[in-house]
């Protein structure tokens, strides 16, 4: 996000800049809060390897999750970069709001977990009895409904009724960018796992213990969707705020103690 705005807002003062980018550090921690291990071991647990329907059910959870984690990211980093204003009730509105869909996103989507009694949510990405009947499970709660509700909410607010037009966009952009990220990332793990003896006796045989698997996944994950991100901010720069003064949020030192204090106690 840092250098985005280097290269796209390079007219925002100072304060301008760490605004956009602290947003955009929020945001992507909304996304972070989902569970994913459990999804990816749908694509590489040994007990799976060959199994092409837990692959493709893994994947799909992988895509999911990453388009709303980076969704997230998207619609924050197109707000601290674009010119609508946002009042500090507005924000708290809105975030209020967004908490009461993130429940019910949940309720709807996320429910029932019971994992006692072996009830799961009838779409669930993560350690499942169907993929293995026998096997003792910890099945994770996951919350990507909830999210996925709270994040639409927001999407139809900035588009609907603020009618900010780079938010939309950078929304739009942060779903495909997180959606192929995550998938191409986890897709060379699972190659990894599913060809583990080809890797280790071929070409990379010299290197192979010293690579972290995982981390190739970080890595491809972040390039993937940094580049469609870039790509997407170069192709709606005209919509960036060229005017420093008319940023989107016009707080005073006050408002602005008031939201880190709350940022503190809902972390």
């Amino acid at each position: 996000a840092l250098v985005l705005v280097y290269f796209f807002a390079h007219q925002f003062s100072s304060i301008n800049i760490a605004r956009a980018v602290a947003l955009a550090t929020v945001a992507i921690g909304f996304g972070g809060s989902m569970t994913y291990g459990q999804t990816l071991g749908l694509t590489q647990d040994p007990p799976l390897i060959g199994n092409f329907a837990a692959l493709r059910w893994g994947l799909i959870g992988t895509f999911i999750k990453g388009s709303i984690w980076i969704g997230f990211f998207g619609l924050f980093f197109g707000i601290g970069l674009g010119g609508k204003k946002y009042s500090l009730f507005e924000i708290l509105l809105i975030l209020f709001v967004s908490i009461f869909f993130l429940y019910l996103g949940i309720y709807i989507l996320n429910e029932p977990f019971d994992p006692i009694n072996k009830k799961l949510p009838f779409i669930y990405f993560s350690d499942d009895w169907y993929w293995e009947p026998v096997e003792k499970l910890r099945p994770r709660r996951e919350q990507w409904g909830g999210l996925l509700f709270a994040l639409v909410f927001l999407f139809s607010y900035i588009s609907i009724i603020k009618k900010d037009i780079l938010a939309r966009n950078m929304t739009l952009w942060g779903l495909l960018a997180g959606g192929l990220g995550f998938t191409i990332g986890q897709s060379v793990q699972a190659y990894h796992a599913w060809n583990m003896n080809e890797i280790k006796n071929g070409l990379f045989s010299s290197i192979y213990p010293f690579i972290n698997w995982w981390n190739m996944m970080e890595i491809t994950f972040g390039a993937v969707f940094a580049f469609i991100i870039a790509l997407g901010l170069w192709y709606n720069r005209n919509h960036i705020s060229s005017n420093d003064d008319y940023n989107s949020f016009q707080l005073g030192i006050k408002a602005e103690l008031g939201l880190l204090v709350i940022h503190i106690v809902a972390l």
